[in-house]
């Protein structure tokens, strides 16, 4: 193919125009070729500026190339099936940019409308365009929405499909691992080891599979489904009969009521449990002879009977409402020992999950600027304020300092007050020690055209307190503290400390006690809040032997267990969850036993000597923050 030149011949073009005015100018009654104002037009060297809207137009179009490459970027990731080359925290991340992107760009497509609105209230030649332009955005941006819907759900099943190969291969393992044993001595019959999962990650259950696992794992995918089937048949019929169950109770509840001085004579003997059976026995075959006459009723409870034998869990020990108690902060302050976690809380989701809590008796609601979700915290705050549920005094509102605005303290603190819609909030805590480039390409996320985070490493934790500190005189904030602070990190603090941190939260479970930074926190008057309790959603914690075997003791959940951990420990705890059930289960706890308790530390301290101990939160920044287990 041939090359060719382009030259600029304006100047020629000019030499042209002139001579021709010249020659119109000397015949007179000749119209001029140019007027003044396109004579001056052409001998300018300026260059038509853009409308407002074509900028406007402009940049959301560049916007949705931006966020198509990100979501492509983002396929490629959720299309992975193996647990051996996943990627949790970027897909959480990304999933988070673009989630930012499609919110940024519907706001930009309305703003432009509103401008063609304005500038075109008559739809002419120009407004008809525009509107065309713009149903081109709107068309884009949506395929781009639909794109992004697609791949969500691609990563979700499998998610599912690998947790489901990863519970059926751990459960074939299990059964058949002696055996095997006795086989050979081969690494090819080991039992896998469980790695450490990601945070936010559903499919958290990490092997390490030698020889043909693998292929077991593939052969195993094909039985998912008839198992999920087969379960969720079981979960139908489970919940019909305890229906069924509530229909004949509540018509025994409707005879036992007639008997209500029977009921007092039993519940004034409780003192003396043999005269209490002795008693409820006689006053049983009483009732015995009444509903002997109602045949139906006798056919339904002889129906139940056996599920009722076999199925009916152990009477629970004592229940105590955890919302309503308190600890005492070095501020002289309450603070709640139960709060409500938001972290990874679909924003749809949070704003009813906060009134939910409220109603519940939960008074600590626990958010983050870099969750995403304030304004929908602050949505749920104003909802259960204007119902009378609580009050503002009533709460006890604590969010966190991102690292992008840990130089500028006051200008976080404000975005979040405005998000939350309040005028202070009764604790304010640095959310990592670090700063991240606050002129960076992202508000949240900056990162280096390498990939890596955008950190400005010469910067002080310390500096970032002294910014902290500045903040209690505003009122604007009650307390401050920290969090995701070590040992060491607070050593170092300290020293330089004008007001002691209140509070310190980090991530604490029995699979990661802290127990070194808990006990140090106790000897300077720092209050912990332990987040993650479960350890992440799908985590074996959960699962941990002593904590099923302390749940199976007392007839109740493990998360129960995991949660009345923090009760005796002294520490705030923030399960995170937006369903009202849970919500409400959660705030219903037991007092740990001293075989409990010791049962609990046990397992902690041998995990501890072994280098076992599990951390599920823990972003890529690349820096020490001085945890032993991540040194």
């Amino acid at each position: 193919m041939g090359t060719f030149a382009i030259n600029d011949r304006t100047e020629e073009f000019r030499q042209i125009v002139a001579a021709a005015q010249r020659r119109q100018a000397a015949k007179p009654g000749k119209q001029r070729l140019l007027d003044t104002a396109q004579q001056h037009a052409a001998n300018s060297d300026a260059q038509p500026r853009r409308s407002e809207f074509a900028r406007g137009a402009a940049e959301i179009g560049r916007g949705i190339s931006a966020t198509m490459a990100k979501l492509e970027k983002l396929a490629q990731l959720a299309k992975k099936k193996t647990l051996f080359d996943d990627r949790p925290v970027e897909i959480n991340e990304l999933t988070f940019v673009i989630k930012q992107d499609l919110s940024s760009l519907n706001e930009k497509i309305r703003n432009l409308q509103d401008l063609s609105r304005r500038l075109h209230p008559k739809l002419d030649q120009e407004g008809e365009n525009n509107k065309n332009i713009l149903l081109l955005l709107q068309g884009k941006l949506g395929d781009v929405g639909a794109n992004f819907k697609d791949v969500l759900e691609i990563r979700t099943k499998n998610i599912q499909a690998s947790r489901s190969r990863t519970e059926n291969f751990v459960s074939s393992v299990g059964q058949h691992a002696h055996a095997s044993l006795q086989q050979s001595a081969s690494p090819l019959y080991g039992t896998p080891s469980r790695g450490t999962p990601a945070p936010g990650q559903q499919d958290l259950i990490s092997l390490n599979p030698m020889g043909d696992q693998q292929m077991q794992l593939q052969m195993l995918e094909e039985g998912q489904n008839t198992y999920v089937q087969q379960r969720g048949q079981a979960i139908e019929a489970i919940e019909s009969t305890i229906n069924e169950l509530g229909s004949i109770f509540g018509q025994l509840a409707a005879m036992v009521s007639e008997q209500s001085e029977m009921i007092q004579r039993i519940d004034a003997n409780t003192e003396d449990v043999v005269e209490n059976v002795e008693g409820a026995q006689k006053e049983l075959l009483k009732y015995w002879s009444r509903v002997s006459s109602n045949r139906w009723l006798l056919a339904k409870m002889f129906g139940v009977l056996p599920f009722l034998v076999f199925f009916t869990p152990r009477t629970p020990s004592t229940i105590t409402k955890m919302a309503t108690k308190t600890f005492k902060l070095n501020t002289g302050a309450d603070i709640p020992a139960l709060g409500l976690g938001t972290w990874q809380g679909e924003p749809t989701l949070v704003k009813d999950a906060v009134v939910a809590a409220l109603k519940a008796g939960y008074r600590l609601i626990d958010t983050a600027y870099c969750y995403g979700n304030e304004e929908y915290v602050g949505a749920g705050l104003k909802e259960a304020f204007d119902q009378g549920i609580v009050k503002r005094e009533d709460v006890f509102v604590v969010t966190k300092l991102w690292a992008t605005y840990t130089s500028r303290a006051e200008v976080g603190l404000e975005k979040s007050l405005k998000n939350l819609g309040l005028d202070y909030v009764d604790l304010f805590l640095v959310h990592w020690p670090l700063l991240m480039n606050p002129e960076g390409n992202d508000d949240r996320f900056p990162k280096l055209p390498n990939g890596e985070r955008d950190l400005i490493r010469d910067y002080s934790h310390i500096q970032i307190w002294k910014n902290m500190e500045k903040l209690v005189e505003t009122g604007k904030t009650k307390a401050i503290g920290v969090s995701n602070y070590s040992k060491r990190y607070l050593e170092e603090l300290l020293p330089h400390a004008t007001i002691v941190p209140a509070v310190n939260q980090i991530e604490n479970h029995p699979q990661l006690p802290q127990q070194e930074i808990v006990d140090f926190c106790k000897e300077k008057g720092i209050h912990i809040m332990a987040y993650s309790p479960f350890g992440s959603t799908g985590s074996p914690v959960t699962s941990a032997e002593p904590v099923v075997k302390i749940a199976e003791k007392h007839g109740i959940k493990p998360t129960t267990v995991l949660l009345s951990y923090h009760l005796y420990r002294g520490s705030t705890v923030l399960p995170k969850s937006t369903n009202p059930d849970r919500i409400e289960a959660n705030a219903k706890l037991i007092e740990l036993d001293a075989e409990d308790q010791k049962l609990l530390n046990d397992y902690s301290e041998g995990l501890v000597k072994e280098g076992k101990v599990q951390r599920y939160v823990y972003p890529p920044f690349g820096v020490d923050f001085g945890f032993p287990d991540k040194s």
